[in-house]
């Protein structure tokens, strides 16, 4: 029947949805091992270098070395003073970026590493959230889901709680329905509360996932195109991030029924400059090579158009 899928096809549309738009220091998606050590840097210059070399490479991650040596030197930096949030923030971050960038289209040769990867990411983001917020801390401690206590979270910590939900969304995706079902609800309310504290925040980042959420989901799951467009609509009056033009094309679209649309979003994204927002230059390049595989996947009959 047209615009009829798989079993399997919308097992993984599902997981996405649930998931999106989605194992180091001894953090786990579950928990929290391990108290923060809180206090000045055990090597104040060292620590002082090894960030500063970080946000150097960072600033090259367009270069593959550059971001492996960023994540290095931040890590350098985290076990010298580990109460440092902003630098747990950029590991998550740094993390995300090498994932989703770079081992997205290599997973199937190391799918291992691609879900290391993410995983680090989101046990940073946790970190990060205990050293920034005592009180976090304890309620991690004593059992409380990360969703209940990551409500009190303030803007300073923003960055830590959409890293956090991005590598745990894209981990659980990565795996199984089983997998995003249990984690689901966590990153749902905190992508809220992102939205809450900063609707602008990453290129309307919370706008661009509920988005990508309301067009997956089925109807009996909360699914609802109308409030689906108007996410991404107001995403991009926020920024013409490139990422959300491809999340259009890849689950808005197909669910319209609508290859025209299809083609127009990924004409979008592939016409963009990559110095479209000039300090996501390699952001832009990664998503311009996934509406390459997306124009692949509509070849190949993947979609009902």
């Amino acid at each position: 029947m047209k615009g009829s899928l798989p079993l399997a096809r919308l097992q993984s549309v599902l997981a996405l949805c649930l998931a999106l738009v989605l194992a180091s220091c001894g953090a786990t998606a579950a928990g929290l091992s391990g108290g923060i050590r809180r206090g000045g840097a055990t090597d104040p210059p060292a620590h002082a270098a090894a960030v500063a070399a970080g946000d150097a490479a960072f600033a090259l991650r367009a270069d593959r070395a550059q971001l492996e040596l960023a994540i290095q030197k931040y890590e350098e930096a985290v076990k010298l003073k580990d109460d440092d949030y902003a630098t747990y923030e950029k590991l998550a971050r740094a993390c995300y970026a090498l994932g989703d960038g770079w081992l997205f289209f290599e997973q199937n040769d190391n799918k291992a590493l691609f879900l290391a990867t993410y995983e680090k990411g989101y046990g940073y983001a946790q970190r990060g959230m205990a050293a920034l917020s005592p009180a976090v801390e304890q309620r991690l401690a004593a059992g409380v889901d990360l969703k209940d206590a990551a409500q009190l979270i303030g803007k300073d910590g923003i960055g830590l709680l959409y890293w956090y939900a991005v590598n745990l969304g894209k981990w659980g995706n990565a795996q199984d329905i089983t997998v995003v079902l249990t984690y689901k609800e966590r990153i749902y309310a905190i992508m809220e509360r992102v939205l809450e504290l900063d609707p602008q925040y990453f290129y309307g980042a919370a706008d661009r996932y509920f988005g990508a959420y309301y067009s997956i989901a089925p109807s009996f799951a909360g699914g609802d195109l109308d409030k689906s467009w108007t996410h991404f609509q107001t995403s991009l009056k926020i920024s013409p991030y490139p990422a959300t033009w491809n999340l259009i094309a890849e689950f808005y679209a197909p669910k319209r029924q609508d290859g025209k649309l299809f083609d127009e979003m990924i004409q979008k994204v592939l016409d963009a400059p990559e110095d479209i927002i000039p300090e996501l230059a390699a952001e832009t390049r990664a998503e311009k090579r996934r509406a390459e595989q997306l124009l692949k996947r509509k070849a190949d009959g993947e979609f009902p158009f």
